[in-house]
């Protein structure tokens, strides 16, 4: 068994709206207060000669069941996607401490990407056509036919699922465990060298171009000229921003389906890879 992502699209109803912007604002608030909770506490430890507040489970639920108690819009959220957000906030300073990345940041409104995560307690229903998520309801979902009888299949586990906000549309990214698809062994290896002005070149001779977002550029361009001449959040801002958000979606899209059909084909193919010990995205 291996863990896998799985992203849907969601298309909720005007009240359903309400309701995934509700569990994303209260998990961005939930956020922020605690970061900043956590500042505070380790200002007044360092003041007593402590150089480090311990991260842990007991630390930050205690601050979040004071949070609840001080702000009780928070227990309309789903229970678990609050404590989620500590354990994310763990994990931050946690990679800053011991591993020199950079420090936990609040979180904005205004980011164009939001999410809240709920953990599945047996309450994460998968129908036919629609998500059943717990305090939140039924949700309508569109997917290929092969993600949506993986779904439905007694074959997984799903771990958790994570509810974003991207772009003006709402997704939901589902980490389940699957068993692992093994492919035929081929006794073939590879080398791969990355390059500038080609993507790729294979020690076999075989030279992989770089893909063409030219015309995907030339339109989101296109239309940030437009927004910027439009008032901010007008109606005829939010259309335009629409179209944007669309090519921004296009040209993202495209790398993905491309490095992953890529990336696909090279394992299937080769036993062994080579490559490069390069810092690259």
């Amino acid at each position: 068994m291996v863990n896998k992502g799985l992203e849907v699209r969601l298309y909720p109803d005007e009240d359903m709206v309400g309701e995934l912007n509700l569990n994303i604002g209260n998990a961005r608030f939930a956020w922020n207060h605690l970061l900043d909770e956590y500042q505070k506490t380790y200002m007044l430890f360092k003041q007593h000669g402590y150089n480090r507040l311990k991260c842990n489970w007991t630390t930050f639920n205690t601050m979040l069941n004071m949070l609840k108690k001080a702000y009780e819009f928070l227990y309309l959220s789903e229970s678990s996607s609050l404590q989620q957000v500590y354990r994310d906030l763990i994990n931050a300073f946690n990679k800053f401490f011991n591993e020199g990345t950079g420090y936990p940041r609040f979180k904005s409104k205004k980011h164009h990407k939001q999410s809240f995560r709920i953990q599945n307690n047996n309450n994460i229903k998968i129908k036919d056509n629609t998500i059943v998520l717990p305090k939140i309801g039924a949700i309508y979902y569109r997917t290929s036919k092969e993600y949506k009888q993986l779904l439905n299949s007694d074959e997984i586990k799903i771990n958790n699922v994570t509810i974003k906000k991207h772009n003006g549309k709402y997704y939901a990214a589902f980490n389940i465990e699957v068993p692992v698809e093994s492919f035929e062994k081929t006794l073939n290896s590879v080398g791969i060298d990355l390059g500038l002005k080609t993507l790729a070149t294979l020690s076999n001779g075989l030279k992989i171009t770089n893909l063409d977002l030219s015309y995907e550029e030339q339109m989101i361009k296109k239309y940030q000229r437009i927004l910027s001449r439009r008032k901010y959040n007008s109606k005829r801002y939010r259309k335009i921003q629409k179209t944007y958000w669309k090519w921004i979606d296009k040209k993202n899209n495209k790398i993905r389906d491309t490095y992953h059909k890529l990336s696909h084909n090279i394992v299937k193919f080769y036993d062994v890879i080579g490559m490069e010990d390069l810092d690259i995205k």
